[in-house]
């Protein structure tokens, strides 16, 4: 078996072991189980049921983890990302009006979208065309945008609609819980313990439990409802204008957050060959565009390679066996519900702010003028909308200007110009 393994996923090959692998898979997947506490929590605000999206996030997580590991065969586990769920629930739903239904639609559309342009070079040239600073820029929106999330849920600040109407009683039970799971994730961060996530959360959890804060989301239990999500979404919703936006942001946050992940993930690590190239980057990429496309047929947001793999590669983890372990470990998951209902929506949001603090980029030094401009502007309008899609274009538009009018005109990329359009079109439909 060991020799079976090694020759499929030329572990020997890539300076690693059998043993390795499995710590690995364990290591990611400790690093990234607070997801299927998180995604039902977030999610339930849509509308569909709890049990729904739990059986949705685990199916489909197991499901493209899988093909990331055995077709794919590289270390990198796939679920619901966050910068995708609190914006389909919180802005989509909440906001703009769509159903459930509707806005899995657009989780689909934006997947095909994404797995179409993995098949050809367009999906590398238009990354490569946007400077690093301007993703940067993308993660610090979406990094704020997570912290707002928190600070909503938690009661810490209050909104009607998009609107911030002031700041909440912060000594109430419900901020008290944040700020111990906060602390929390970051003392197990700063002590390097595996699985920080996940017990911030559940000493949050426990928490509540003494403050006497009850369960703010429906149970998730096992019956016919944790199948109302299968194949339930809205495949007519492409043909409504105002939905066209919402696709577009989906689609740019998995189009443009993969490559990055993908290139972060493995440099300087034996996964690239001695160029430096990631091989099977192509399947990766349809894997992570697929994954998406399994996440709205079985009633979950956008799943996107996670960041956390980087917990498994640390312990070595250099081949597909590190997936396909993690998946084995994701399925098992089915046998924790009972610990799932445990835990308020409540004591997710010191971890969620966490998340968000790390996706935001501290160090301005190397940073032009128009670099620190377009980036602001796009943390002000996230903060001042509280939508993504706003915040992309303004950042986009504001980078794409400033060249153009200091005579660096040479220095933009078409592509950059026409992702600006795109988006200026999508908002101008929407309105």
């Amino acid at each position: 078996m060991v020799k079976a393994l090694d020759s499929f996923f030329g572990i020997t090959q890539k300076g690693s072991n059998t043993r390795t692998e499995l710590l690995a898979g364990l290591s990611t997947f400790l690093s990234l189980s607070y997801i299927f506490v998180v995604n039902p929590a977030i999610l339930s605000a849509m509308g569909l049921s709890t049990s729904a999206i739990f059986f949705a996030t685990v199916l489909g997580s197991v499901v493209t983890t899988l093909l990331m590991g055995l077709w794919a065969k590289l270390p990198f586990a796939v679920a619901p990302g966050l910068e995708m769920n609190a914006y389909i629930a919180y802005v989509v739903v909440g906001i703009m009006g769509f159903s459930w239904q509707g806005a899995l639609g657009a989780v689909f559309w934006s997947g095909i979208l994404t797995v179409i342009f993995s098949f050809t070079p367009l999906r590398v040239n238009v990354v490569k065309a946007i400077p690093d600073k301007l993703k940067s820029g993308l993660a610090a929106a979406v990094g704020v945008f997570l912290l707002l999330v928190a600070l909503k849920v938690s009661g810490v600040l209050l909104y009607k609609g998009v609107d911030l109407t002031g700041i909440g009683f912060l000594g109430s039970k419900e901020a008290i819980i944040f700020y111990i799971g906060l602390a929390l994730v970051a003392l197990f961060k700063w002590r390097k313990i595996p699985g920080a996530i996940i017990l911030s959360i559940i000493g949050a959890s426990i928490a509540a439990y003494f403050l006497g804060v009850n369960q703010a989301i429906a149970p998730i239990t096992f019956s016919k409802d944790m199948f109302s999500g299968l194949f339930a979404l809205n495949w007519g919703i492409i043909l409504d204008p105002k939905i066209w936006s919402v696709i577009i942001v989906l689609f740019m946050l998995d189009f443009y957050g993969s490559i990055a992940k993908f290139i972060g993930l493995s440099r300087n690590t034996s996964i690239v060959d001695k160029q430096g190239n990631l091989p099977r980057l192509k399947e990766g990429l349809i894997v992570d565009g697929g994954g998406t496309v399994i996440g709205a047929l079985t009633g979950t947001s956008n799943l996107i390679t996670f960041v956390e793999s980087a917990a498994g590669i640390g312990e070595g983890g250099r081949t597909g066996l590190v997936a396909v372990f993690v998946a084995i470990l994701m399925s098992l998951f089915f046998l924790l519900t009972p610990l799932v209902n445990l835990v308020p929506i409540v004591a997710t949001t010191g971890a969620l702010f966490f998340v968000g603090l790390t996706l935001i980029p501290w160090n301005f030094k190397t940073y032009s003028w128009i670099d620190i401009v377009s980036v602001l502007l796009m943390i002000v309008v996230t903060i001042w909308t509280f939508g993504l899609n706003q915040a992309m274009f303004a950042g986009f538009a504001a980078f794409v200007v400033l060249y153009l009018v200091t005579g660096k005109w040479k220095q933009v990329n078409g592509y950059l110009v026409a992702s600006t359009l795109l988006l200026l079109l999508s908002l101008y439909l929407s309105r």
